[in-house]
């Protein structure tokens, strides 16, 4: 009895040690290449990079066309590497559809076509049940959540906004050859079932929950992300971690999120954007979308636009790695339209290779809490970009705030 202390003191060391190893193997690409999504990093040609920094060491700037961009500068690696961790053969697969699906791959998805015709407290039980599944395993699909036939019809608006980009946009460079842009605040991309969506706002307004990178620095992210795993990684932790007042809540560094502002807790509206995949591109080798503040703080929504099958690069996700807790498989997420996604950006995943023969579009769009280092500058996408994630915030932010009020009330009751 007397060395239970010792050896839960112990078992936190190992625990923290085992996670923080995980997390070094992301981060010597992460320095050496920039972020692990592979959507932002700058490095000037020459600067040999550290590999000290959960962050890296890479400047985060505005891509190829932008008037800031610096003459001689070359963006890495999203338009020539893949970066992440080399993880080649991979752990076993689940797909979720199609001849291969398991059984079990179906656990992760919540059927929510119920959602449409049900009442106010039916409607909150379906909020709990997707919920609890994003909880435990980092990332959920909801079914039968949104007209499949206006879904499709995306494509083709997502198309030619890459073919005919208007003035004041700007195309950014993805790892394995994907490339990424902005979306305008217009029809159809401003559909209420889209960004709006009521069950999205919901569930993002009680998950996300971290607030720890709000006015501090990297080093006590780390400190704090530590202590989180050798206290046993629970969610219930972050509601005790409140922003830090002082310069970096008021002003966030270059390349971190300036949402909200420095006393308000909790989720706002960060991009909206489409992902381009062409034919043949290769296997996103694992990453994080996001290293600090880790787990609670960014929630990514994707909206398949052209149908998914197993081989034209869905996302493969580990569940339960975002709170450092995965059994050794990753789910391929090949959904069916009417259906999206929703995952935490720090799970581990990664996109498969797509062996089809036309571009592959994916929606995303996020929410996060303040001064999370993602990357993303003002302009990132271009000026008119800018402009026009004002506009969806304008809309999207008052609803998302008014269920973060009143998800604050109900967890000071508890």
């Amino acid at each position: 009895e007397e060395m239970a202390p010792r050896r839960d003191r112990r078992n936190g060391h190992l625990r923290c040690l085992t996670a923080l190893m995980s997390l070094t193997a992301a981060c010597w690409s992460f320095s050496l290449c920039g972020d692990p999504q592979g959507r932002r990093g700058v490095q000037t040609p020459g600067v040999r990079s550290q590999l000290f920094s959960f962050y890296g060491d890479s400047i985060p700037m505005p891509p190829p066309g932008h008037p800031d961009h610096p003459v001689g500068a070359e963006v890495q690696p999203f338009a020539n590497q893949n970066g992440g961790i080399d993880d080649t053969l991979g752990p076993p697969k689940i797909y979720m559809y199609g001849p291969a699906a398991s059984p079990l791959g179906r656990s992760y998805a919540v059927d929510c076509n119920a959602w449409h015709s049900a009442d106010t407290m039916e409607r909150q039980q379906l909020v709990d049940r997707v919920l609890e599944t994003l909880r435990r395993n980092g990332f959920v699909v909801l079914e039968n959540m949104v007209p499949p036939q206006e879904q499709f019809s995306l494509e083709a608006a997502a198309m030619r906004h890459f073919e005919q980009l208007p003035e004041g946009y700007f195309t950014s460079p993805l790892r394995a050859d994907r490339s990424q842009v902005h979306v305008p605040y217009d029809d159809p991309w401003s559909a209420d079932w889209l960004v709006p969506n009521d069950l999205v706002l919901q569930v993002t307004a009680r998950y996300v929950i971290n607030n720890m990178a709000c006015g501090r620095s990297e080093e006590e992210q780390q400190s704090a992300w530590c202590q989180w795993v050798m206290q046993g990684s629970s969610v219930e932790w972050f509601h005790s971690i409140p922003p830090q007042d002082g310069p970096l809540a008021t002003d966030p560094p270059h390349g971190c999120t300036n949402v909200g502002a420095p006393d308000e807790l909790g989720p706002w509206l960060g991009r909206v954007m489409i992902t381009k995949t062409p034919p043949q591109s290769p296997l996103m080798t694992r990453h994080r979308d996001i290293i600090l503040p880790g787990p609670f703080a960014q929630l990514t929504i994707g909206v398949p636009l052209t149908p998914l099958s197993a081989n034209n690069g869905p996302l493969a996700l580990r569940p339960g790695s975002h709170v450092m807790n995965s059994p050794g498989y990753e789910v391929v997420t090949n959904i069916p339209h009417g259906s999206i996604m929703l995952y935490d950006s720090f799970v581990d995943h990664r996109a498969v290779e797509h062996r089809g023969q036309e571009d592959r579009y994916v929606l995303y769009y996020e929410f996060e809490t303040r001064g999370i280092f993602t990357g993303y500058v003002d302009g990132h996408f271009g000026q008119q970009a800018t402009q026009s994630e004002h506009d969806f915030r304008r809309v999207v932010d008052p609803i998302l705030r008014r269920y973060v009020a009143n998800a604050q009330c109900a967890t000071a009751s508890a």
